[in-house]
């Protein structure tokens, strides 16, 4: 199917893996249905796109990219709603903010972006007990996850 996008034009996706967020994303709840769009000269940044809505999209990353040692639990209500029944089912991301500066560029650790690839329902889970910030800063580690995928020891050079 063909999605209407503000920032990529028209885009192509598979209407298998429309993403289905029952509940909205926290502040877009009238939202329920996106595509994550993947795209070489944004890696590692992906955007959750609104399938509703063409200007509604997210830069988002995989957090155990940039934060391997990312860990934390959700309660057994957000497991049950979304059907998880293994880790492996899971894509955790987190959104990211780009302002102006990008090397101000900073993540949402406090609220990840869990998606239970099978069924590929979804829900922004809103953490607690945690000391994850909602501004965490993320320049640096992308930097160097992009010169470890270059194979460049130098993050400087991205």
């Amino acid at each position: 199917m063909q999605v209407d996008t503000l920032r990529f034009g028209p885009v192509e996706v598979d209407e298998k893996k429309i993403i289905l967020f029952p509940e909205g994303i926290p502040g877009l709840e009238q939202y329920q249905k996106y595509a994550l769009l993947k795209f070489e000269d944004s890696y590692p940044i992906d955007w959750l796109q609104s399938i509703d809505d063409p200007g509604i999209c997210l830069p988002v990353i995989n957090t155990f990219a940039v934060l391997p040692d990312y860990i934390f639990d959700i309660d057994d209500a957000d497991v049950k709603a979304l059907d998880l029944s293994s880790p492996d089912d899971l894509n955790v991301l987190s959104v990211v903010v780009i302002p102006e500066d990008i090397q101000g560029m900073t993540v949402n650790l406090a609220a990840p972006v869990i998606i239970n690839t099978n069924t590929g329902n979804a829900k922004q889970v809103v953490l607690t007990g945690t000391e994850y910030n909602v501004r965490a800063p993320v320049f640096q580690q992308i930097c160097s996850l992009i010169a470890r995928e270059e194979g460049t020891d130098d993050a400087s050079s991205v």
